[in-house]
């Protein structure tokens, strides 16, 4: 059991819809010209099914799902499917079984920006929210954010405007009728989107391993309210957290830069691609318990990330958004927090080579800073002090050195090396 930090409780990510509109795009449907017949669709629904989207469906995992009293709707349009056509997707396709269920798939070339985060605060596990992965595969699900993963094409993915080396693939199976609980009905997404994302590198033959199909998802954060005498009103709540105490980020629980009793968590996807850890001080007679009271200068808050090859710029450019990256502050580093919050922090940048390619570093320290000053106006600043300033800074760079020659760290196993150090912001008011 854990407690997440209130630093990294995440606010809700609303997915992507897979809204199937564009030029080229095409609808057909089983009915007839007065609608469709009640009854009798099966054969003609399951031989649609194989034929749709190319052909890229995995037929045999989604087979169960057609039903047999209304007709299928296919609407479908992207690149793979009409070499030529206008379109950012490979392919975008959905085939519909009016109120019985659906399978929509898009696939697209990492070119434009990602319509999913992988800021290190949304790859965190925590924040109330039960989110999913699958050990050895690049992507997430949850229950406000769209089923995705990330598939590599070393060899370049044909018919782009300049050269790209792989896609996000994004999966969601309604299944109304399946009696399958939240797990299984994610293992299915996780399944229909390796499944396609292999199809297209296979016929592109733009070399890569093949993604495996997954057999099980992990639930990264599980919050349950269960009894307990001791409490107040008898209750309290359990958190479960698969990622706690993972091999890859105990450096930050045994780091002797910061003293106290540290707890770690991080992702369990084992991906070159993407990697994150967090840590957070406790109490050492209650370790699923945060350190109370505080006082002003303590470090909290910990975490490490890394994002290679083709997730590299598309993290960045979403820390961009918010002037959290070492080039975004037009030489001020600094990045407002909010008027509520009680910590202040340091995030430090580097790039190294690795084993996917170009690959971005950060980390962050947290450190509490309760006592605030007051301007001519009565306006309240919470600012450190420049020793403060200094130490938080000083404590970054020692932490990414550690995070990067750790033996058991993601930088040391992606064999990643000549590290460049290329900035901080800084958070506080």
């Amino acid at each position: 059991m854990f407690l997440i930090s209130q630093r990294w409780r995440k606010p809700l990510f609303i997915g992507l819809p897979l809204v199937l509109i564009g030029g080229g795009m095409f609808v057909s449907s089983l009915g007839g010209v007065d609608g469709p017949v009640a009854g009798g669709h099966g054969a003609a629904n399951r031989a649609q099914l194989k034929r749709a989207c190319g052909g890229l469906l995995p037929y045999e995992e989604l087979k169960g799902l057609v039903p047999d009293e209304v007709a299928g709707e296919v609407s479908q349009y992207g690149t793979m499917l009409e070499p030529g056509q206008a379109s950012r997707s490979l392919v975008n396709c959905a085939v519909t079984w009016p109120g019985h269920g659906s399978v929509q798939v898009r696939a697209v070339p990492l070119i434009s920006p990602l319509p999913m985060s992988v800021t290190a605060e949304e790859i965190a596990a925590g924040g109330g929210y039960q989110e999913y992965e699958v050990p050895g595969l690049t992507g997430r699900v949850g229950k406000d954010v769209s089923p995705w993963i990330v598939a590599e094409c070393p060899g370049g993915l044909d018919g782009q405007v300049r050269e790209v080396s792989g896609m996000y693939v994004v999966a969601d199976v309604d299944q109304p009728d399946s009696g399958k609980g939240e797990q299984a009905r994610y293992l299915t997404d996780f399944r229909t989107a390796v499944e396609v994302a292999n199809g297209i590198t296979a016929r592109q033959e733009c070399g890569g391993i093949p993604l495996a199909v997954p057999k099980r998802v992990v639930d990264t954060y599980e919050e349950d309210t269960v009894p307990d005498q001791d409490s107040a009103d008898g209750e309290a709540t359990r958190v479960e957290e698969p990622g706690l105490g993972v091999k890859k980020c105990r450096v930050l629980s045994k780091h002797a830069l910061f003293p106290g009793s540290w707890v770690a968590s991080g992702d369990l996807q084992g991906s070159r691609l993407l990697s994150v850890c967090t840590a957070t001080v406790v109490d050492p007679d209650a370790p699923t318990e945060p350190v109370q009271p505080l006082e002003d200068g303590t470090i909290t808050d910990v975490s490490t990330a890394s994002w290679a090859g083709l997730l590299s710029q598309a993290a960045v450019d979403q820390y961009n958004i918010t002037e959290d990256t070492f080039d975004s502050a037009e030489g001020r580093r600094t990045t407002p927090i909010p008027d509520d919050a009680d910590t202040v922090t340091v995030a430090l940048w580097a790039r190294s080579a690795c084993a996917a390619g170009s690959t971005y570093h950060r980390v962050d320290v947290g450190m509490y800073k309760h006592s605030v000053d007051y301007d001519e106006q009565d306006n309240y600043e919470r600012t450190p002090t420049e020793a403060e300033r200094t130490g938080l800074s000083r404590k970054a760079h020692e932490l990414m050195d550690s995070y990067l020659t750790d033996p058991d760290g993601w930088p040391r196993q992606q064999r990643c090396h000549d590290t460049e150090i290329l900035g901080e912001v800084q958070g506080w008011q």
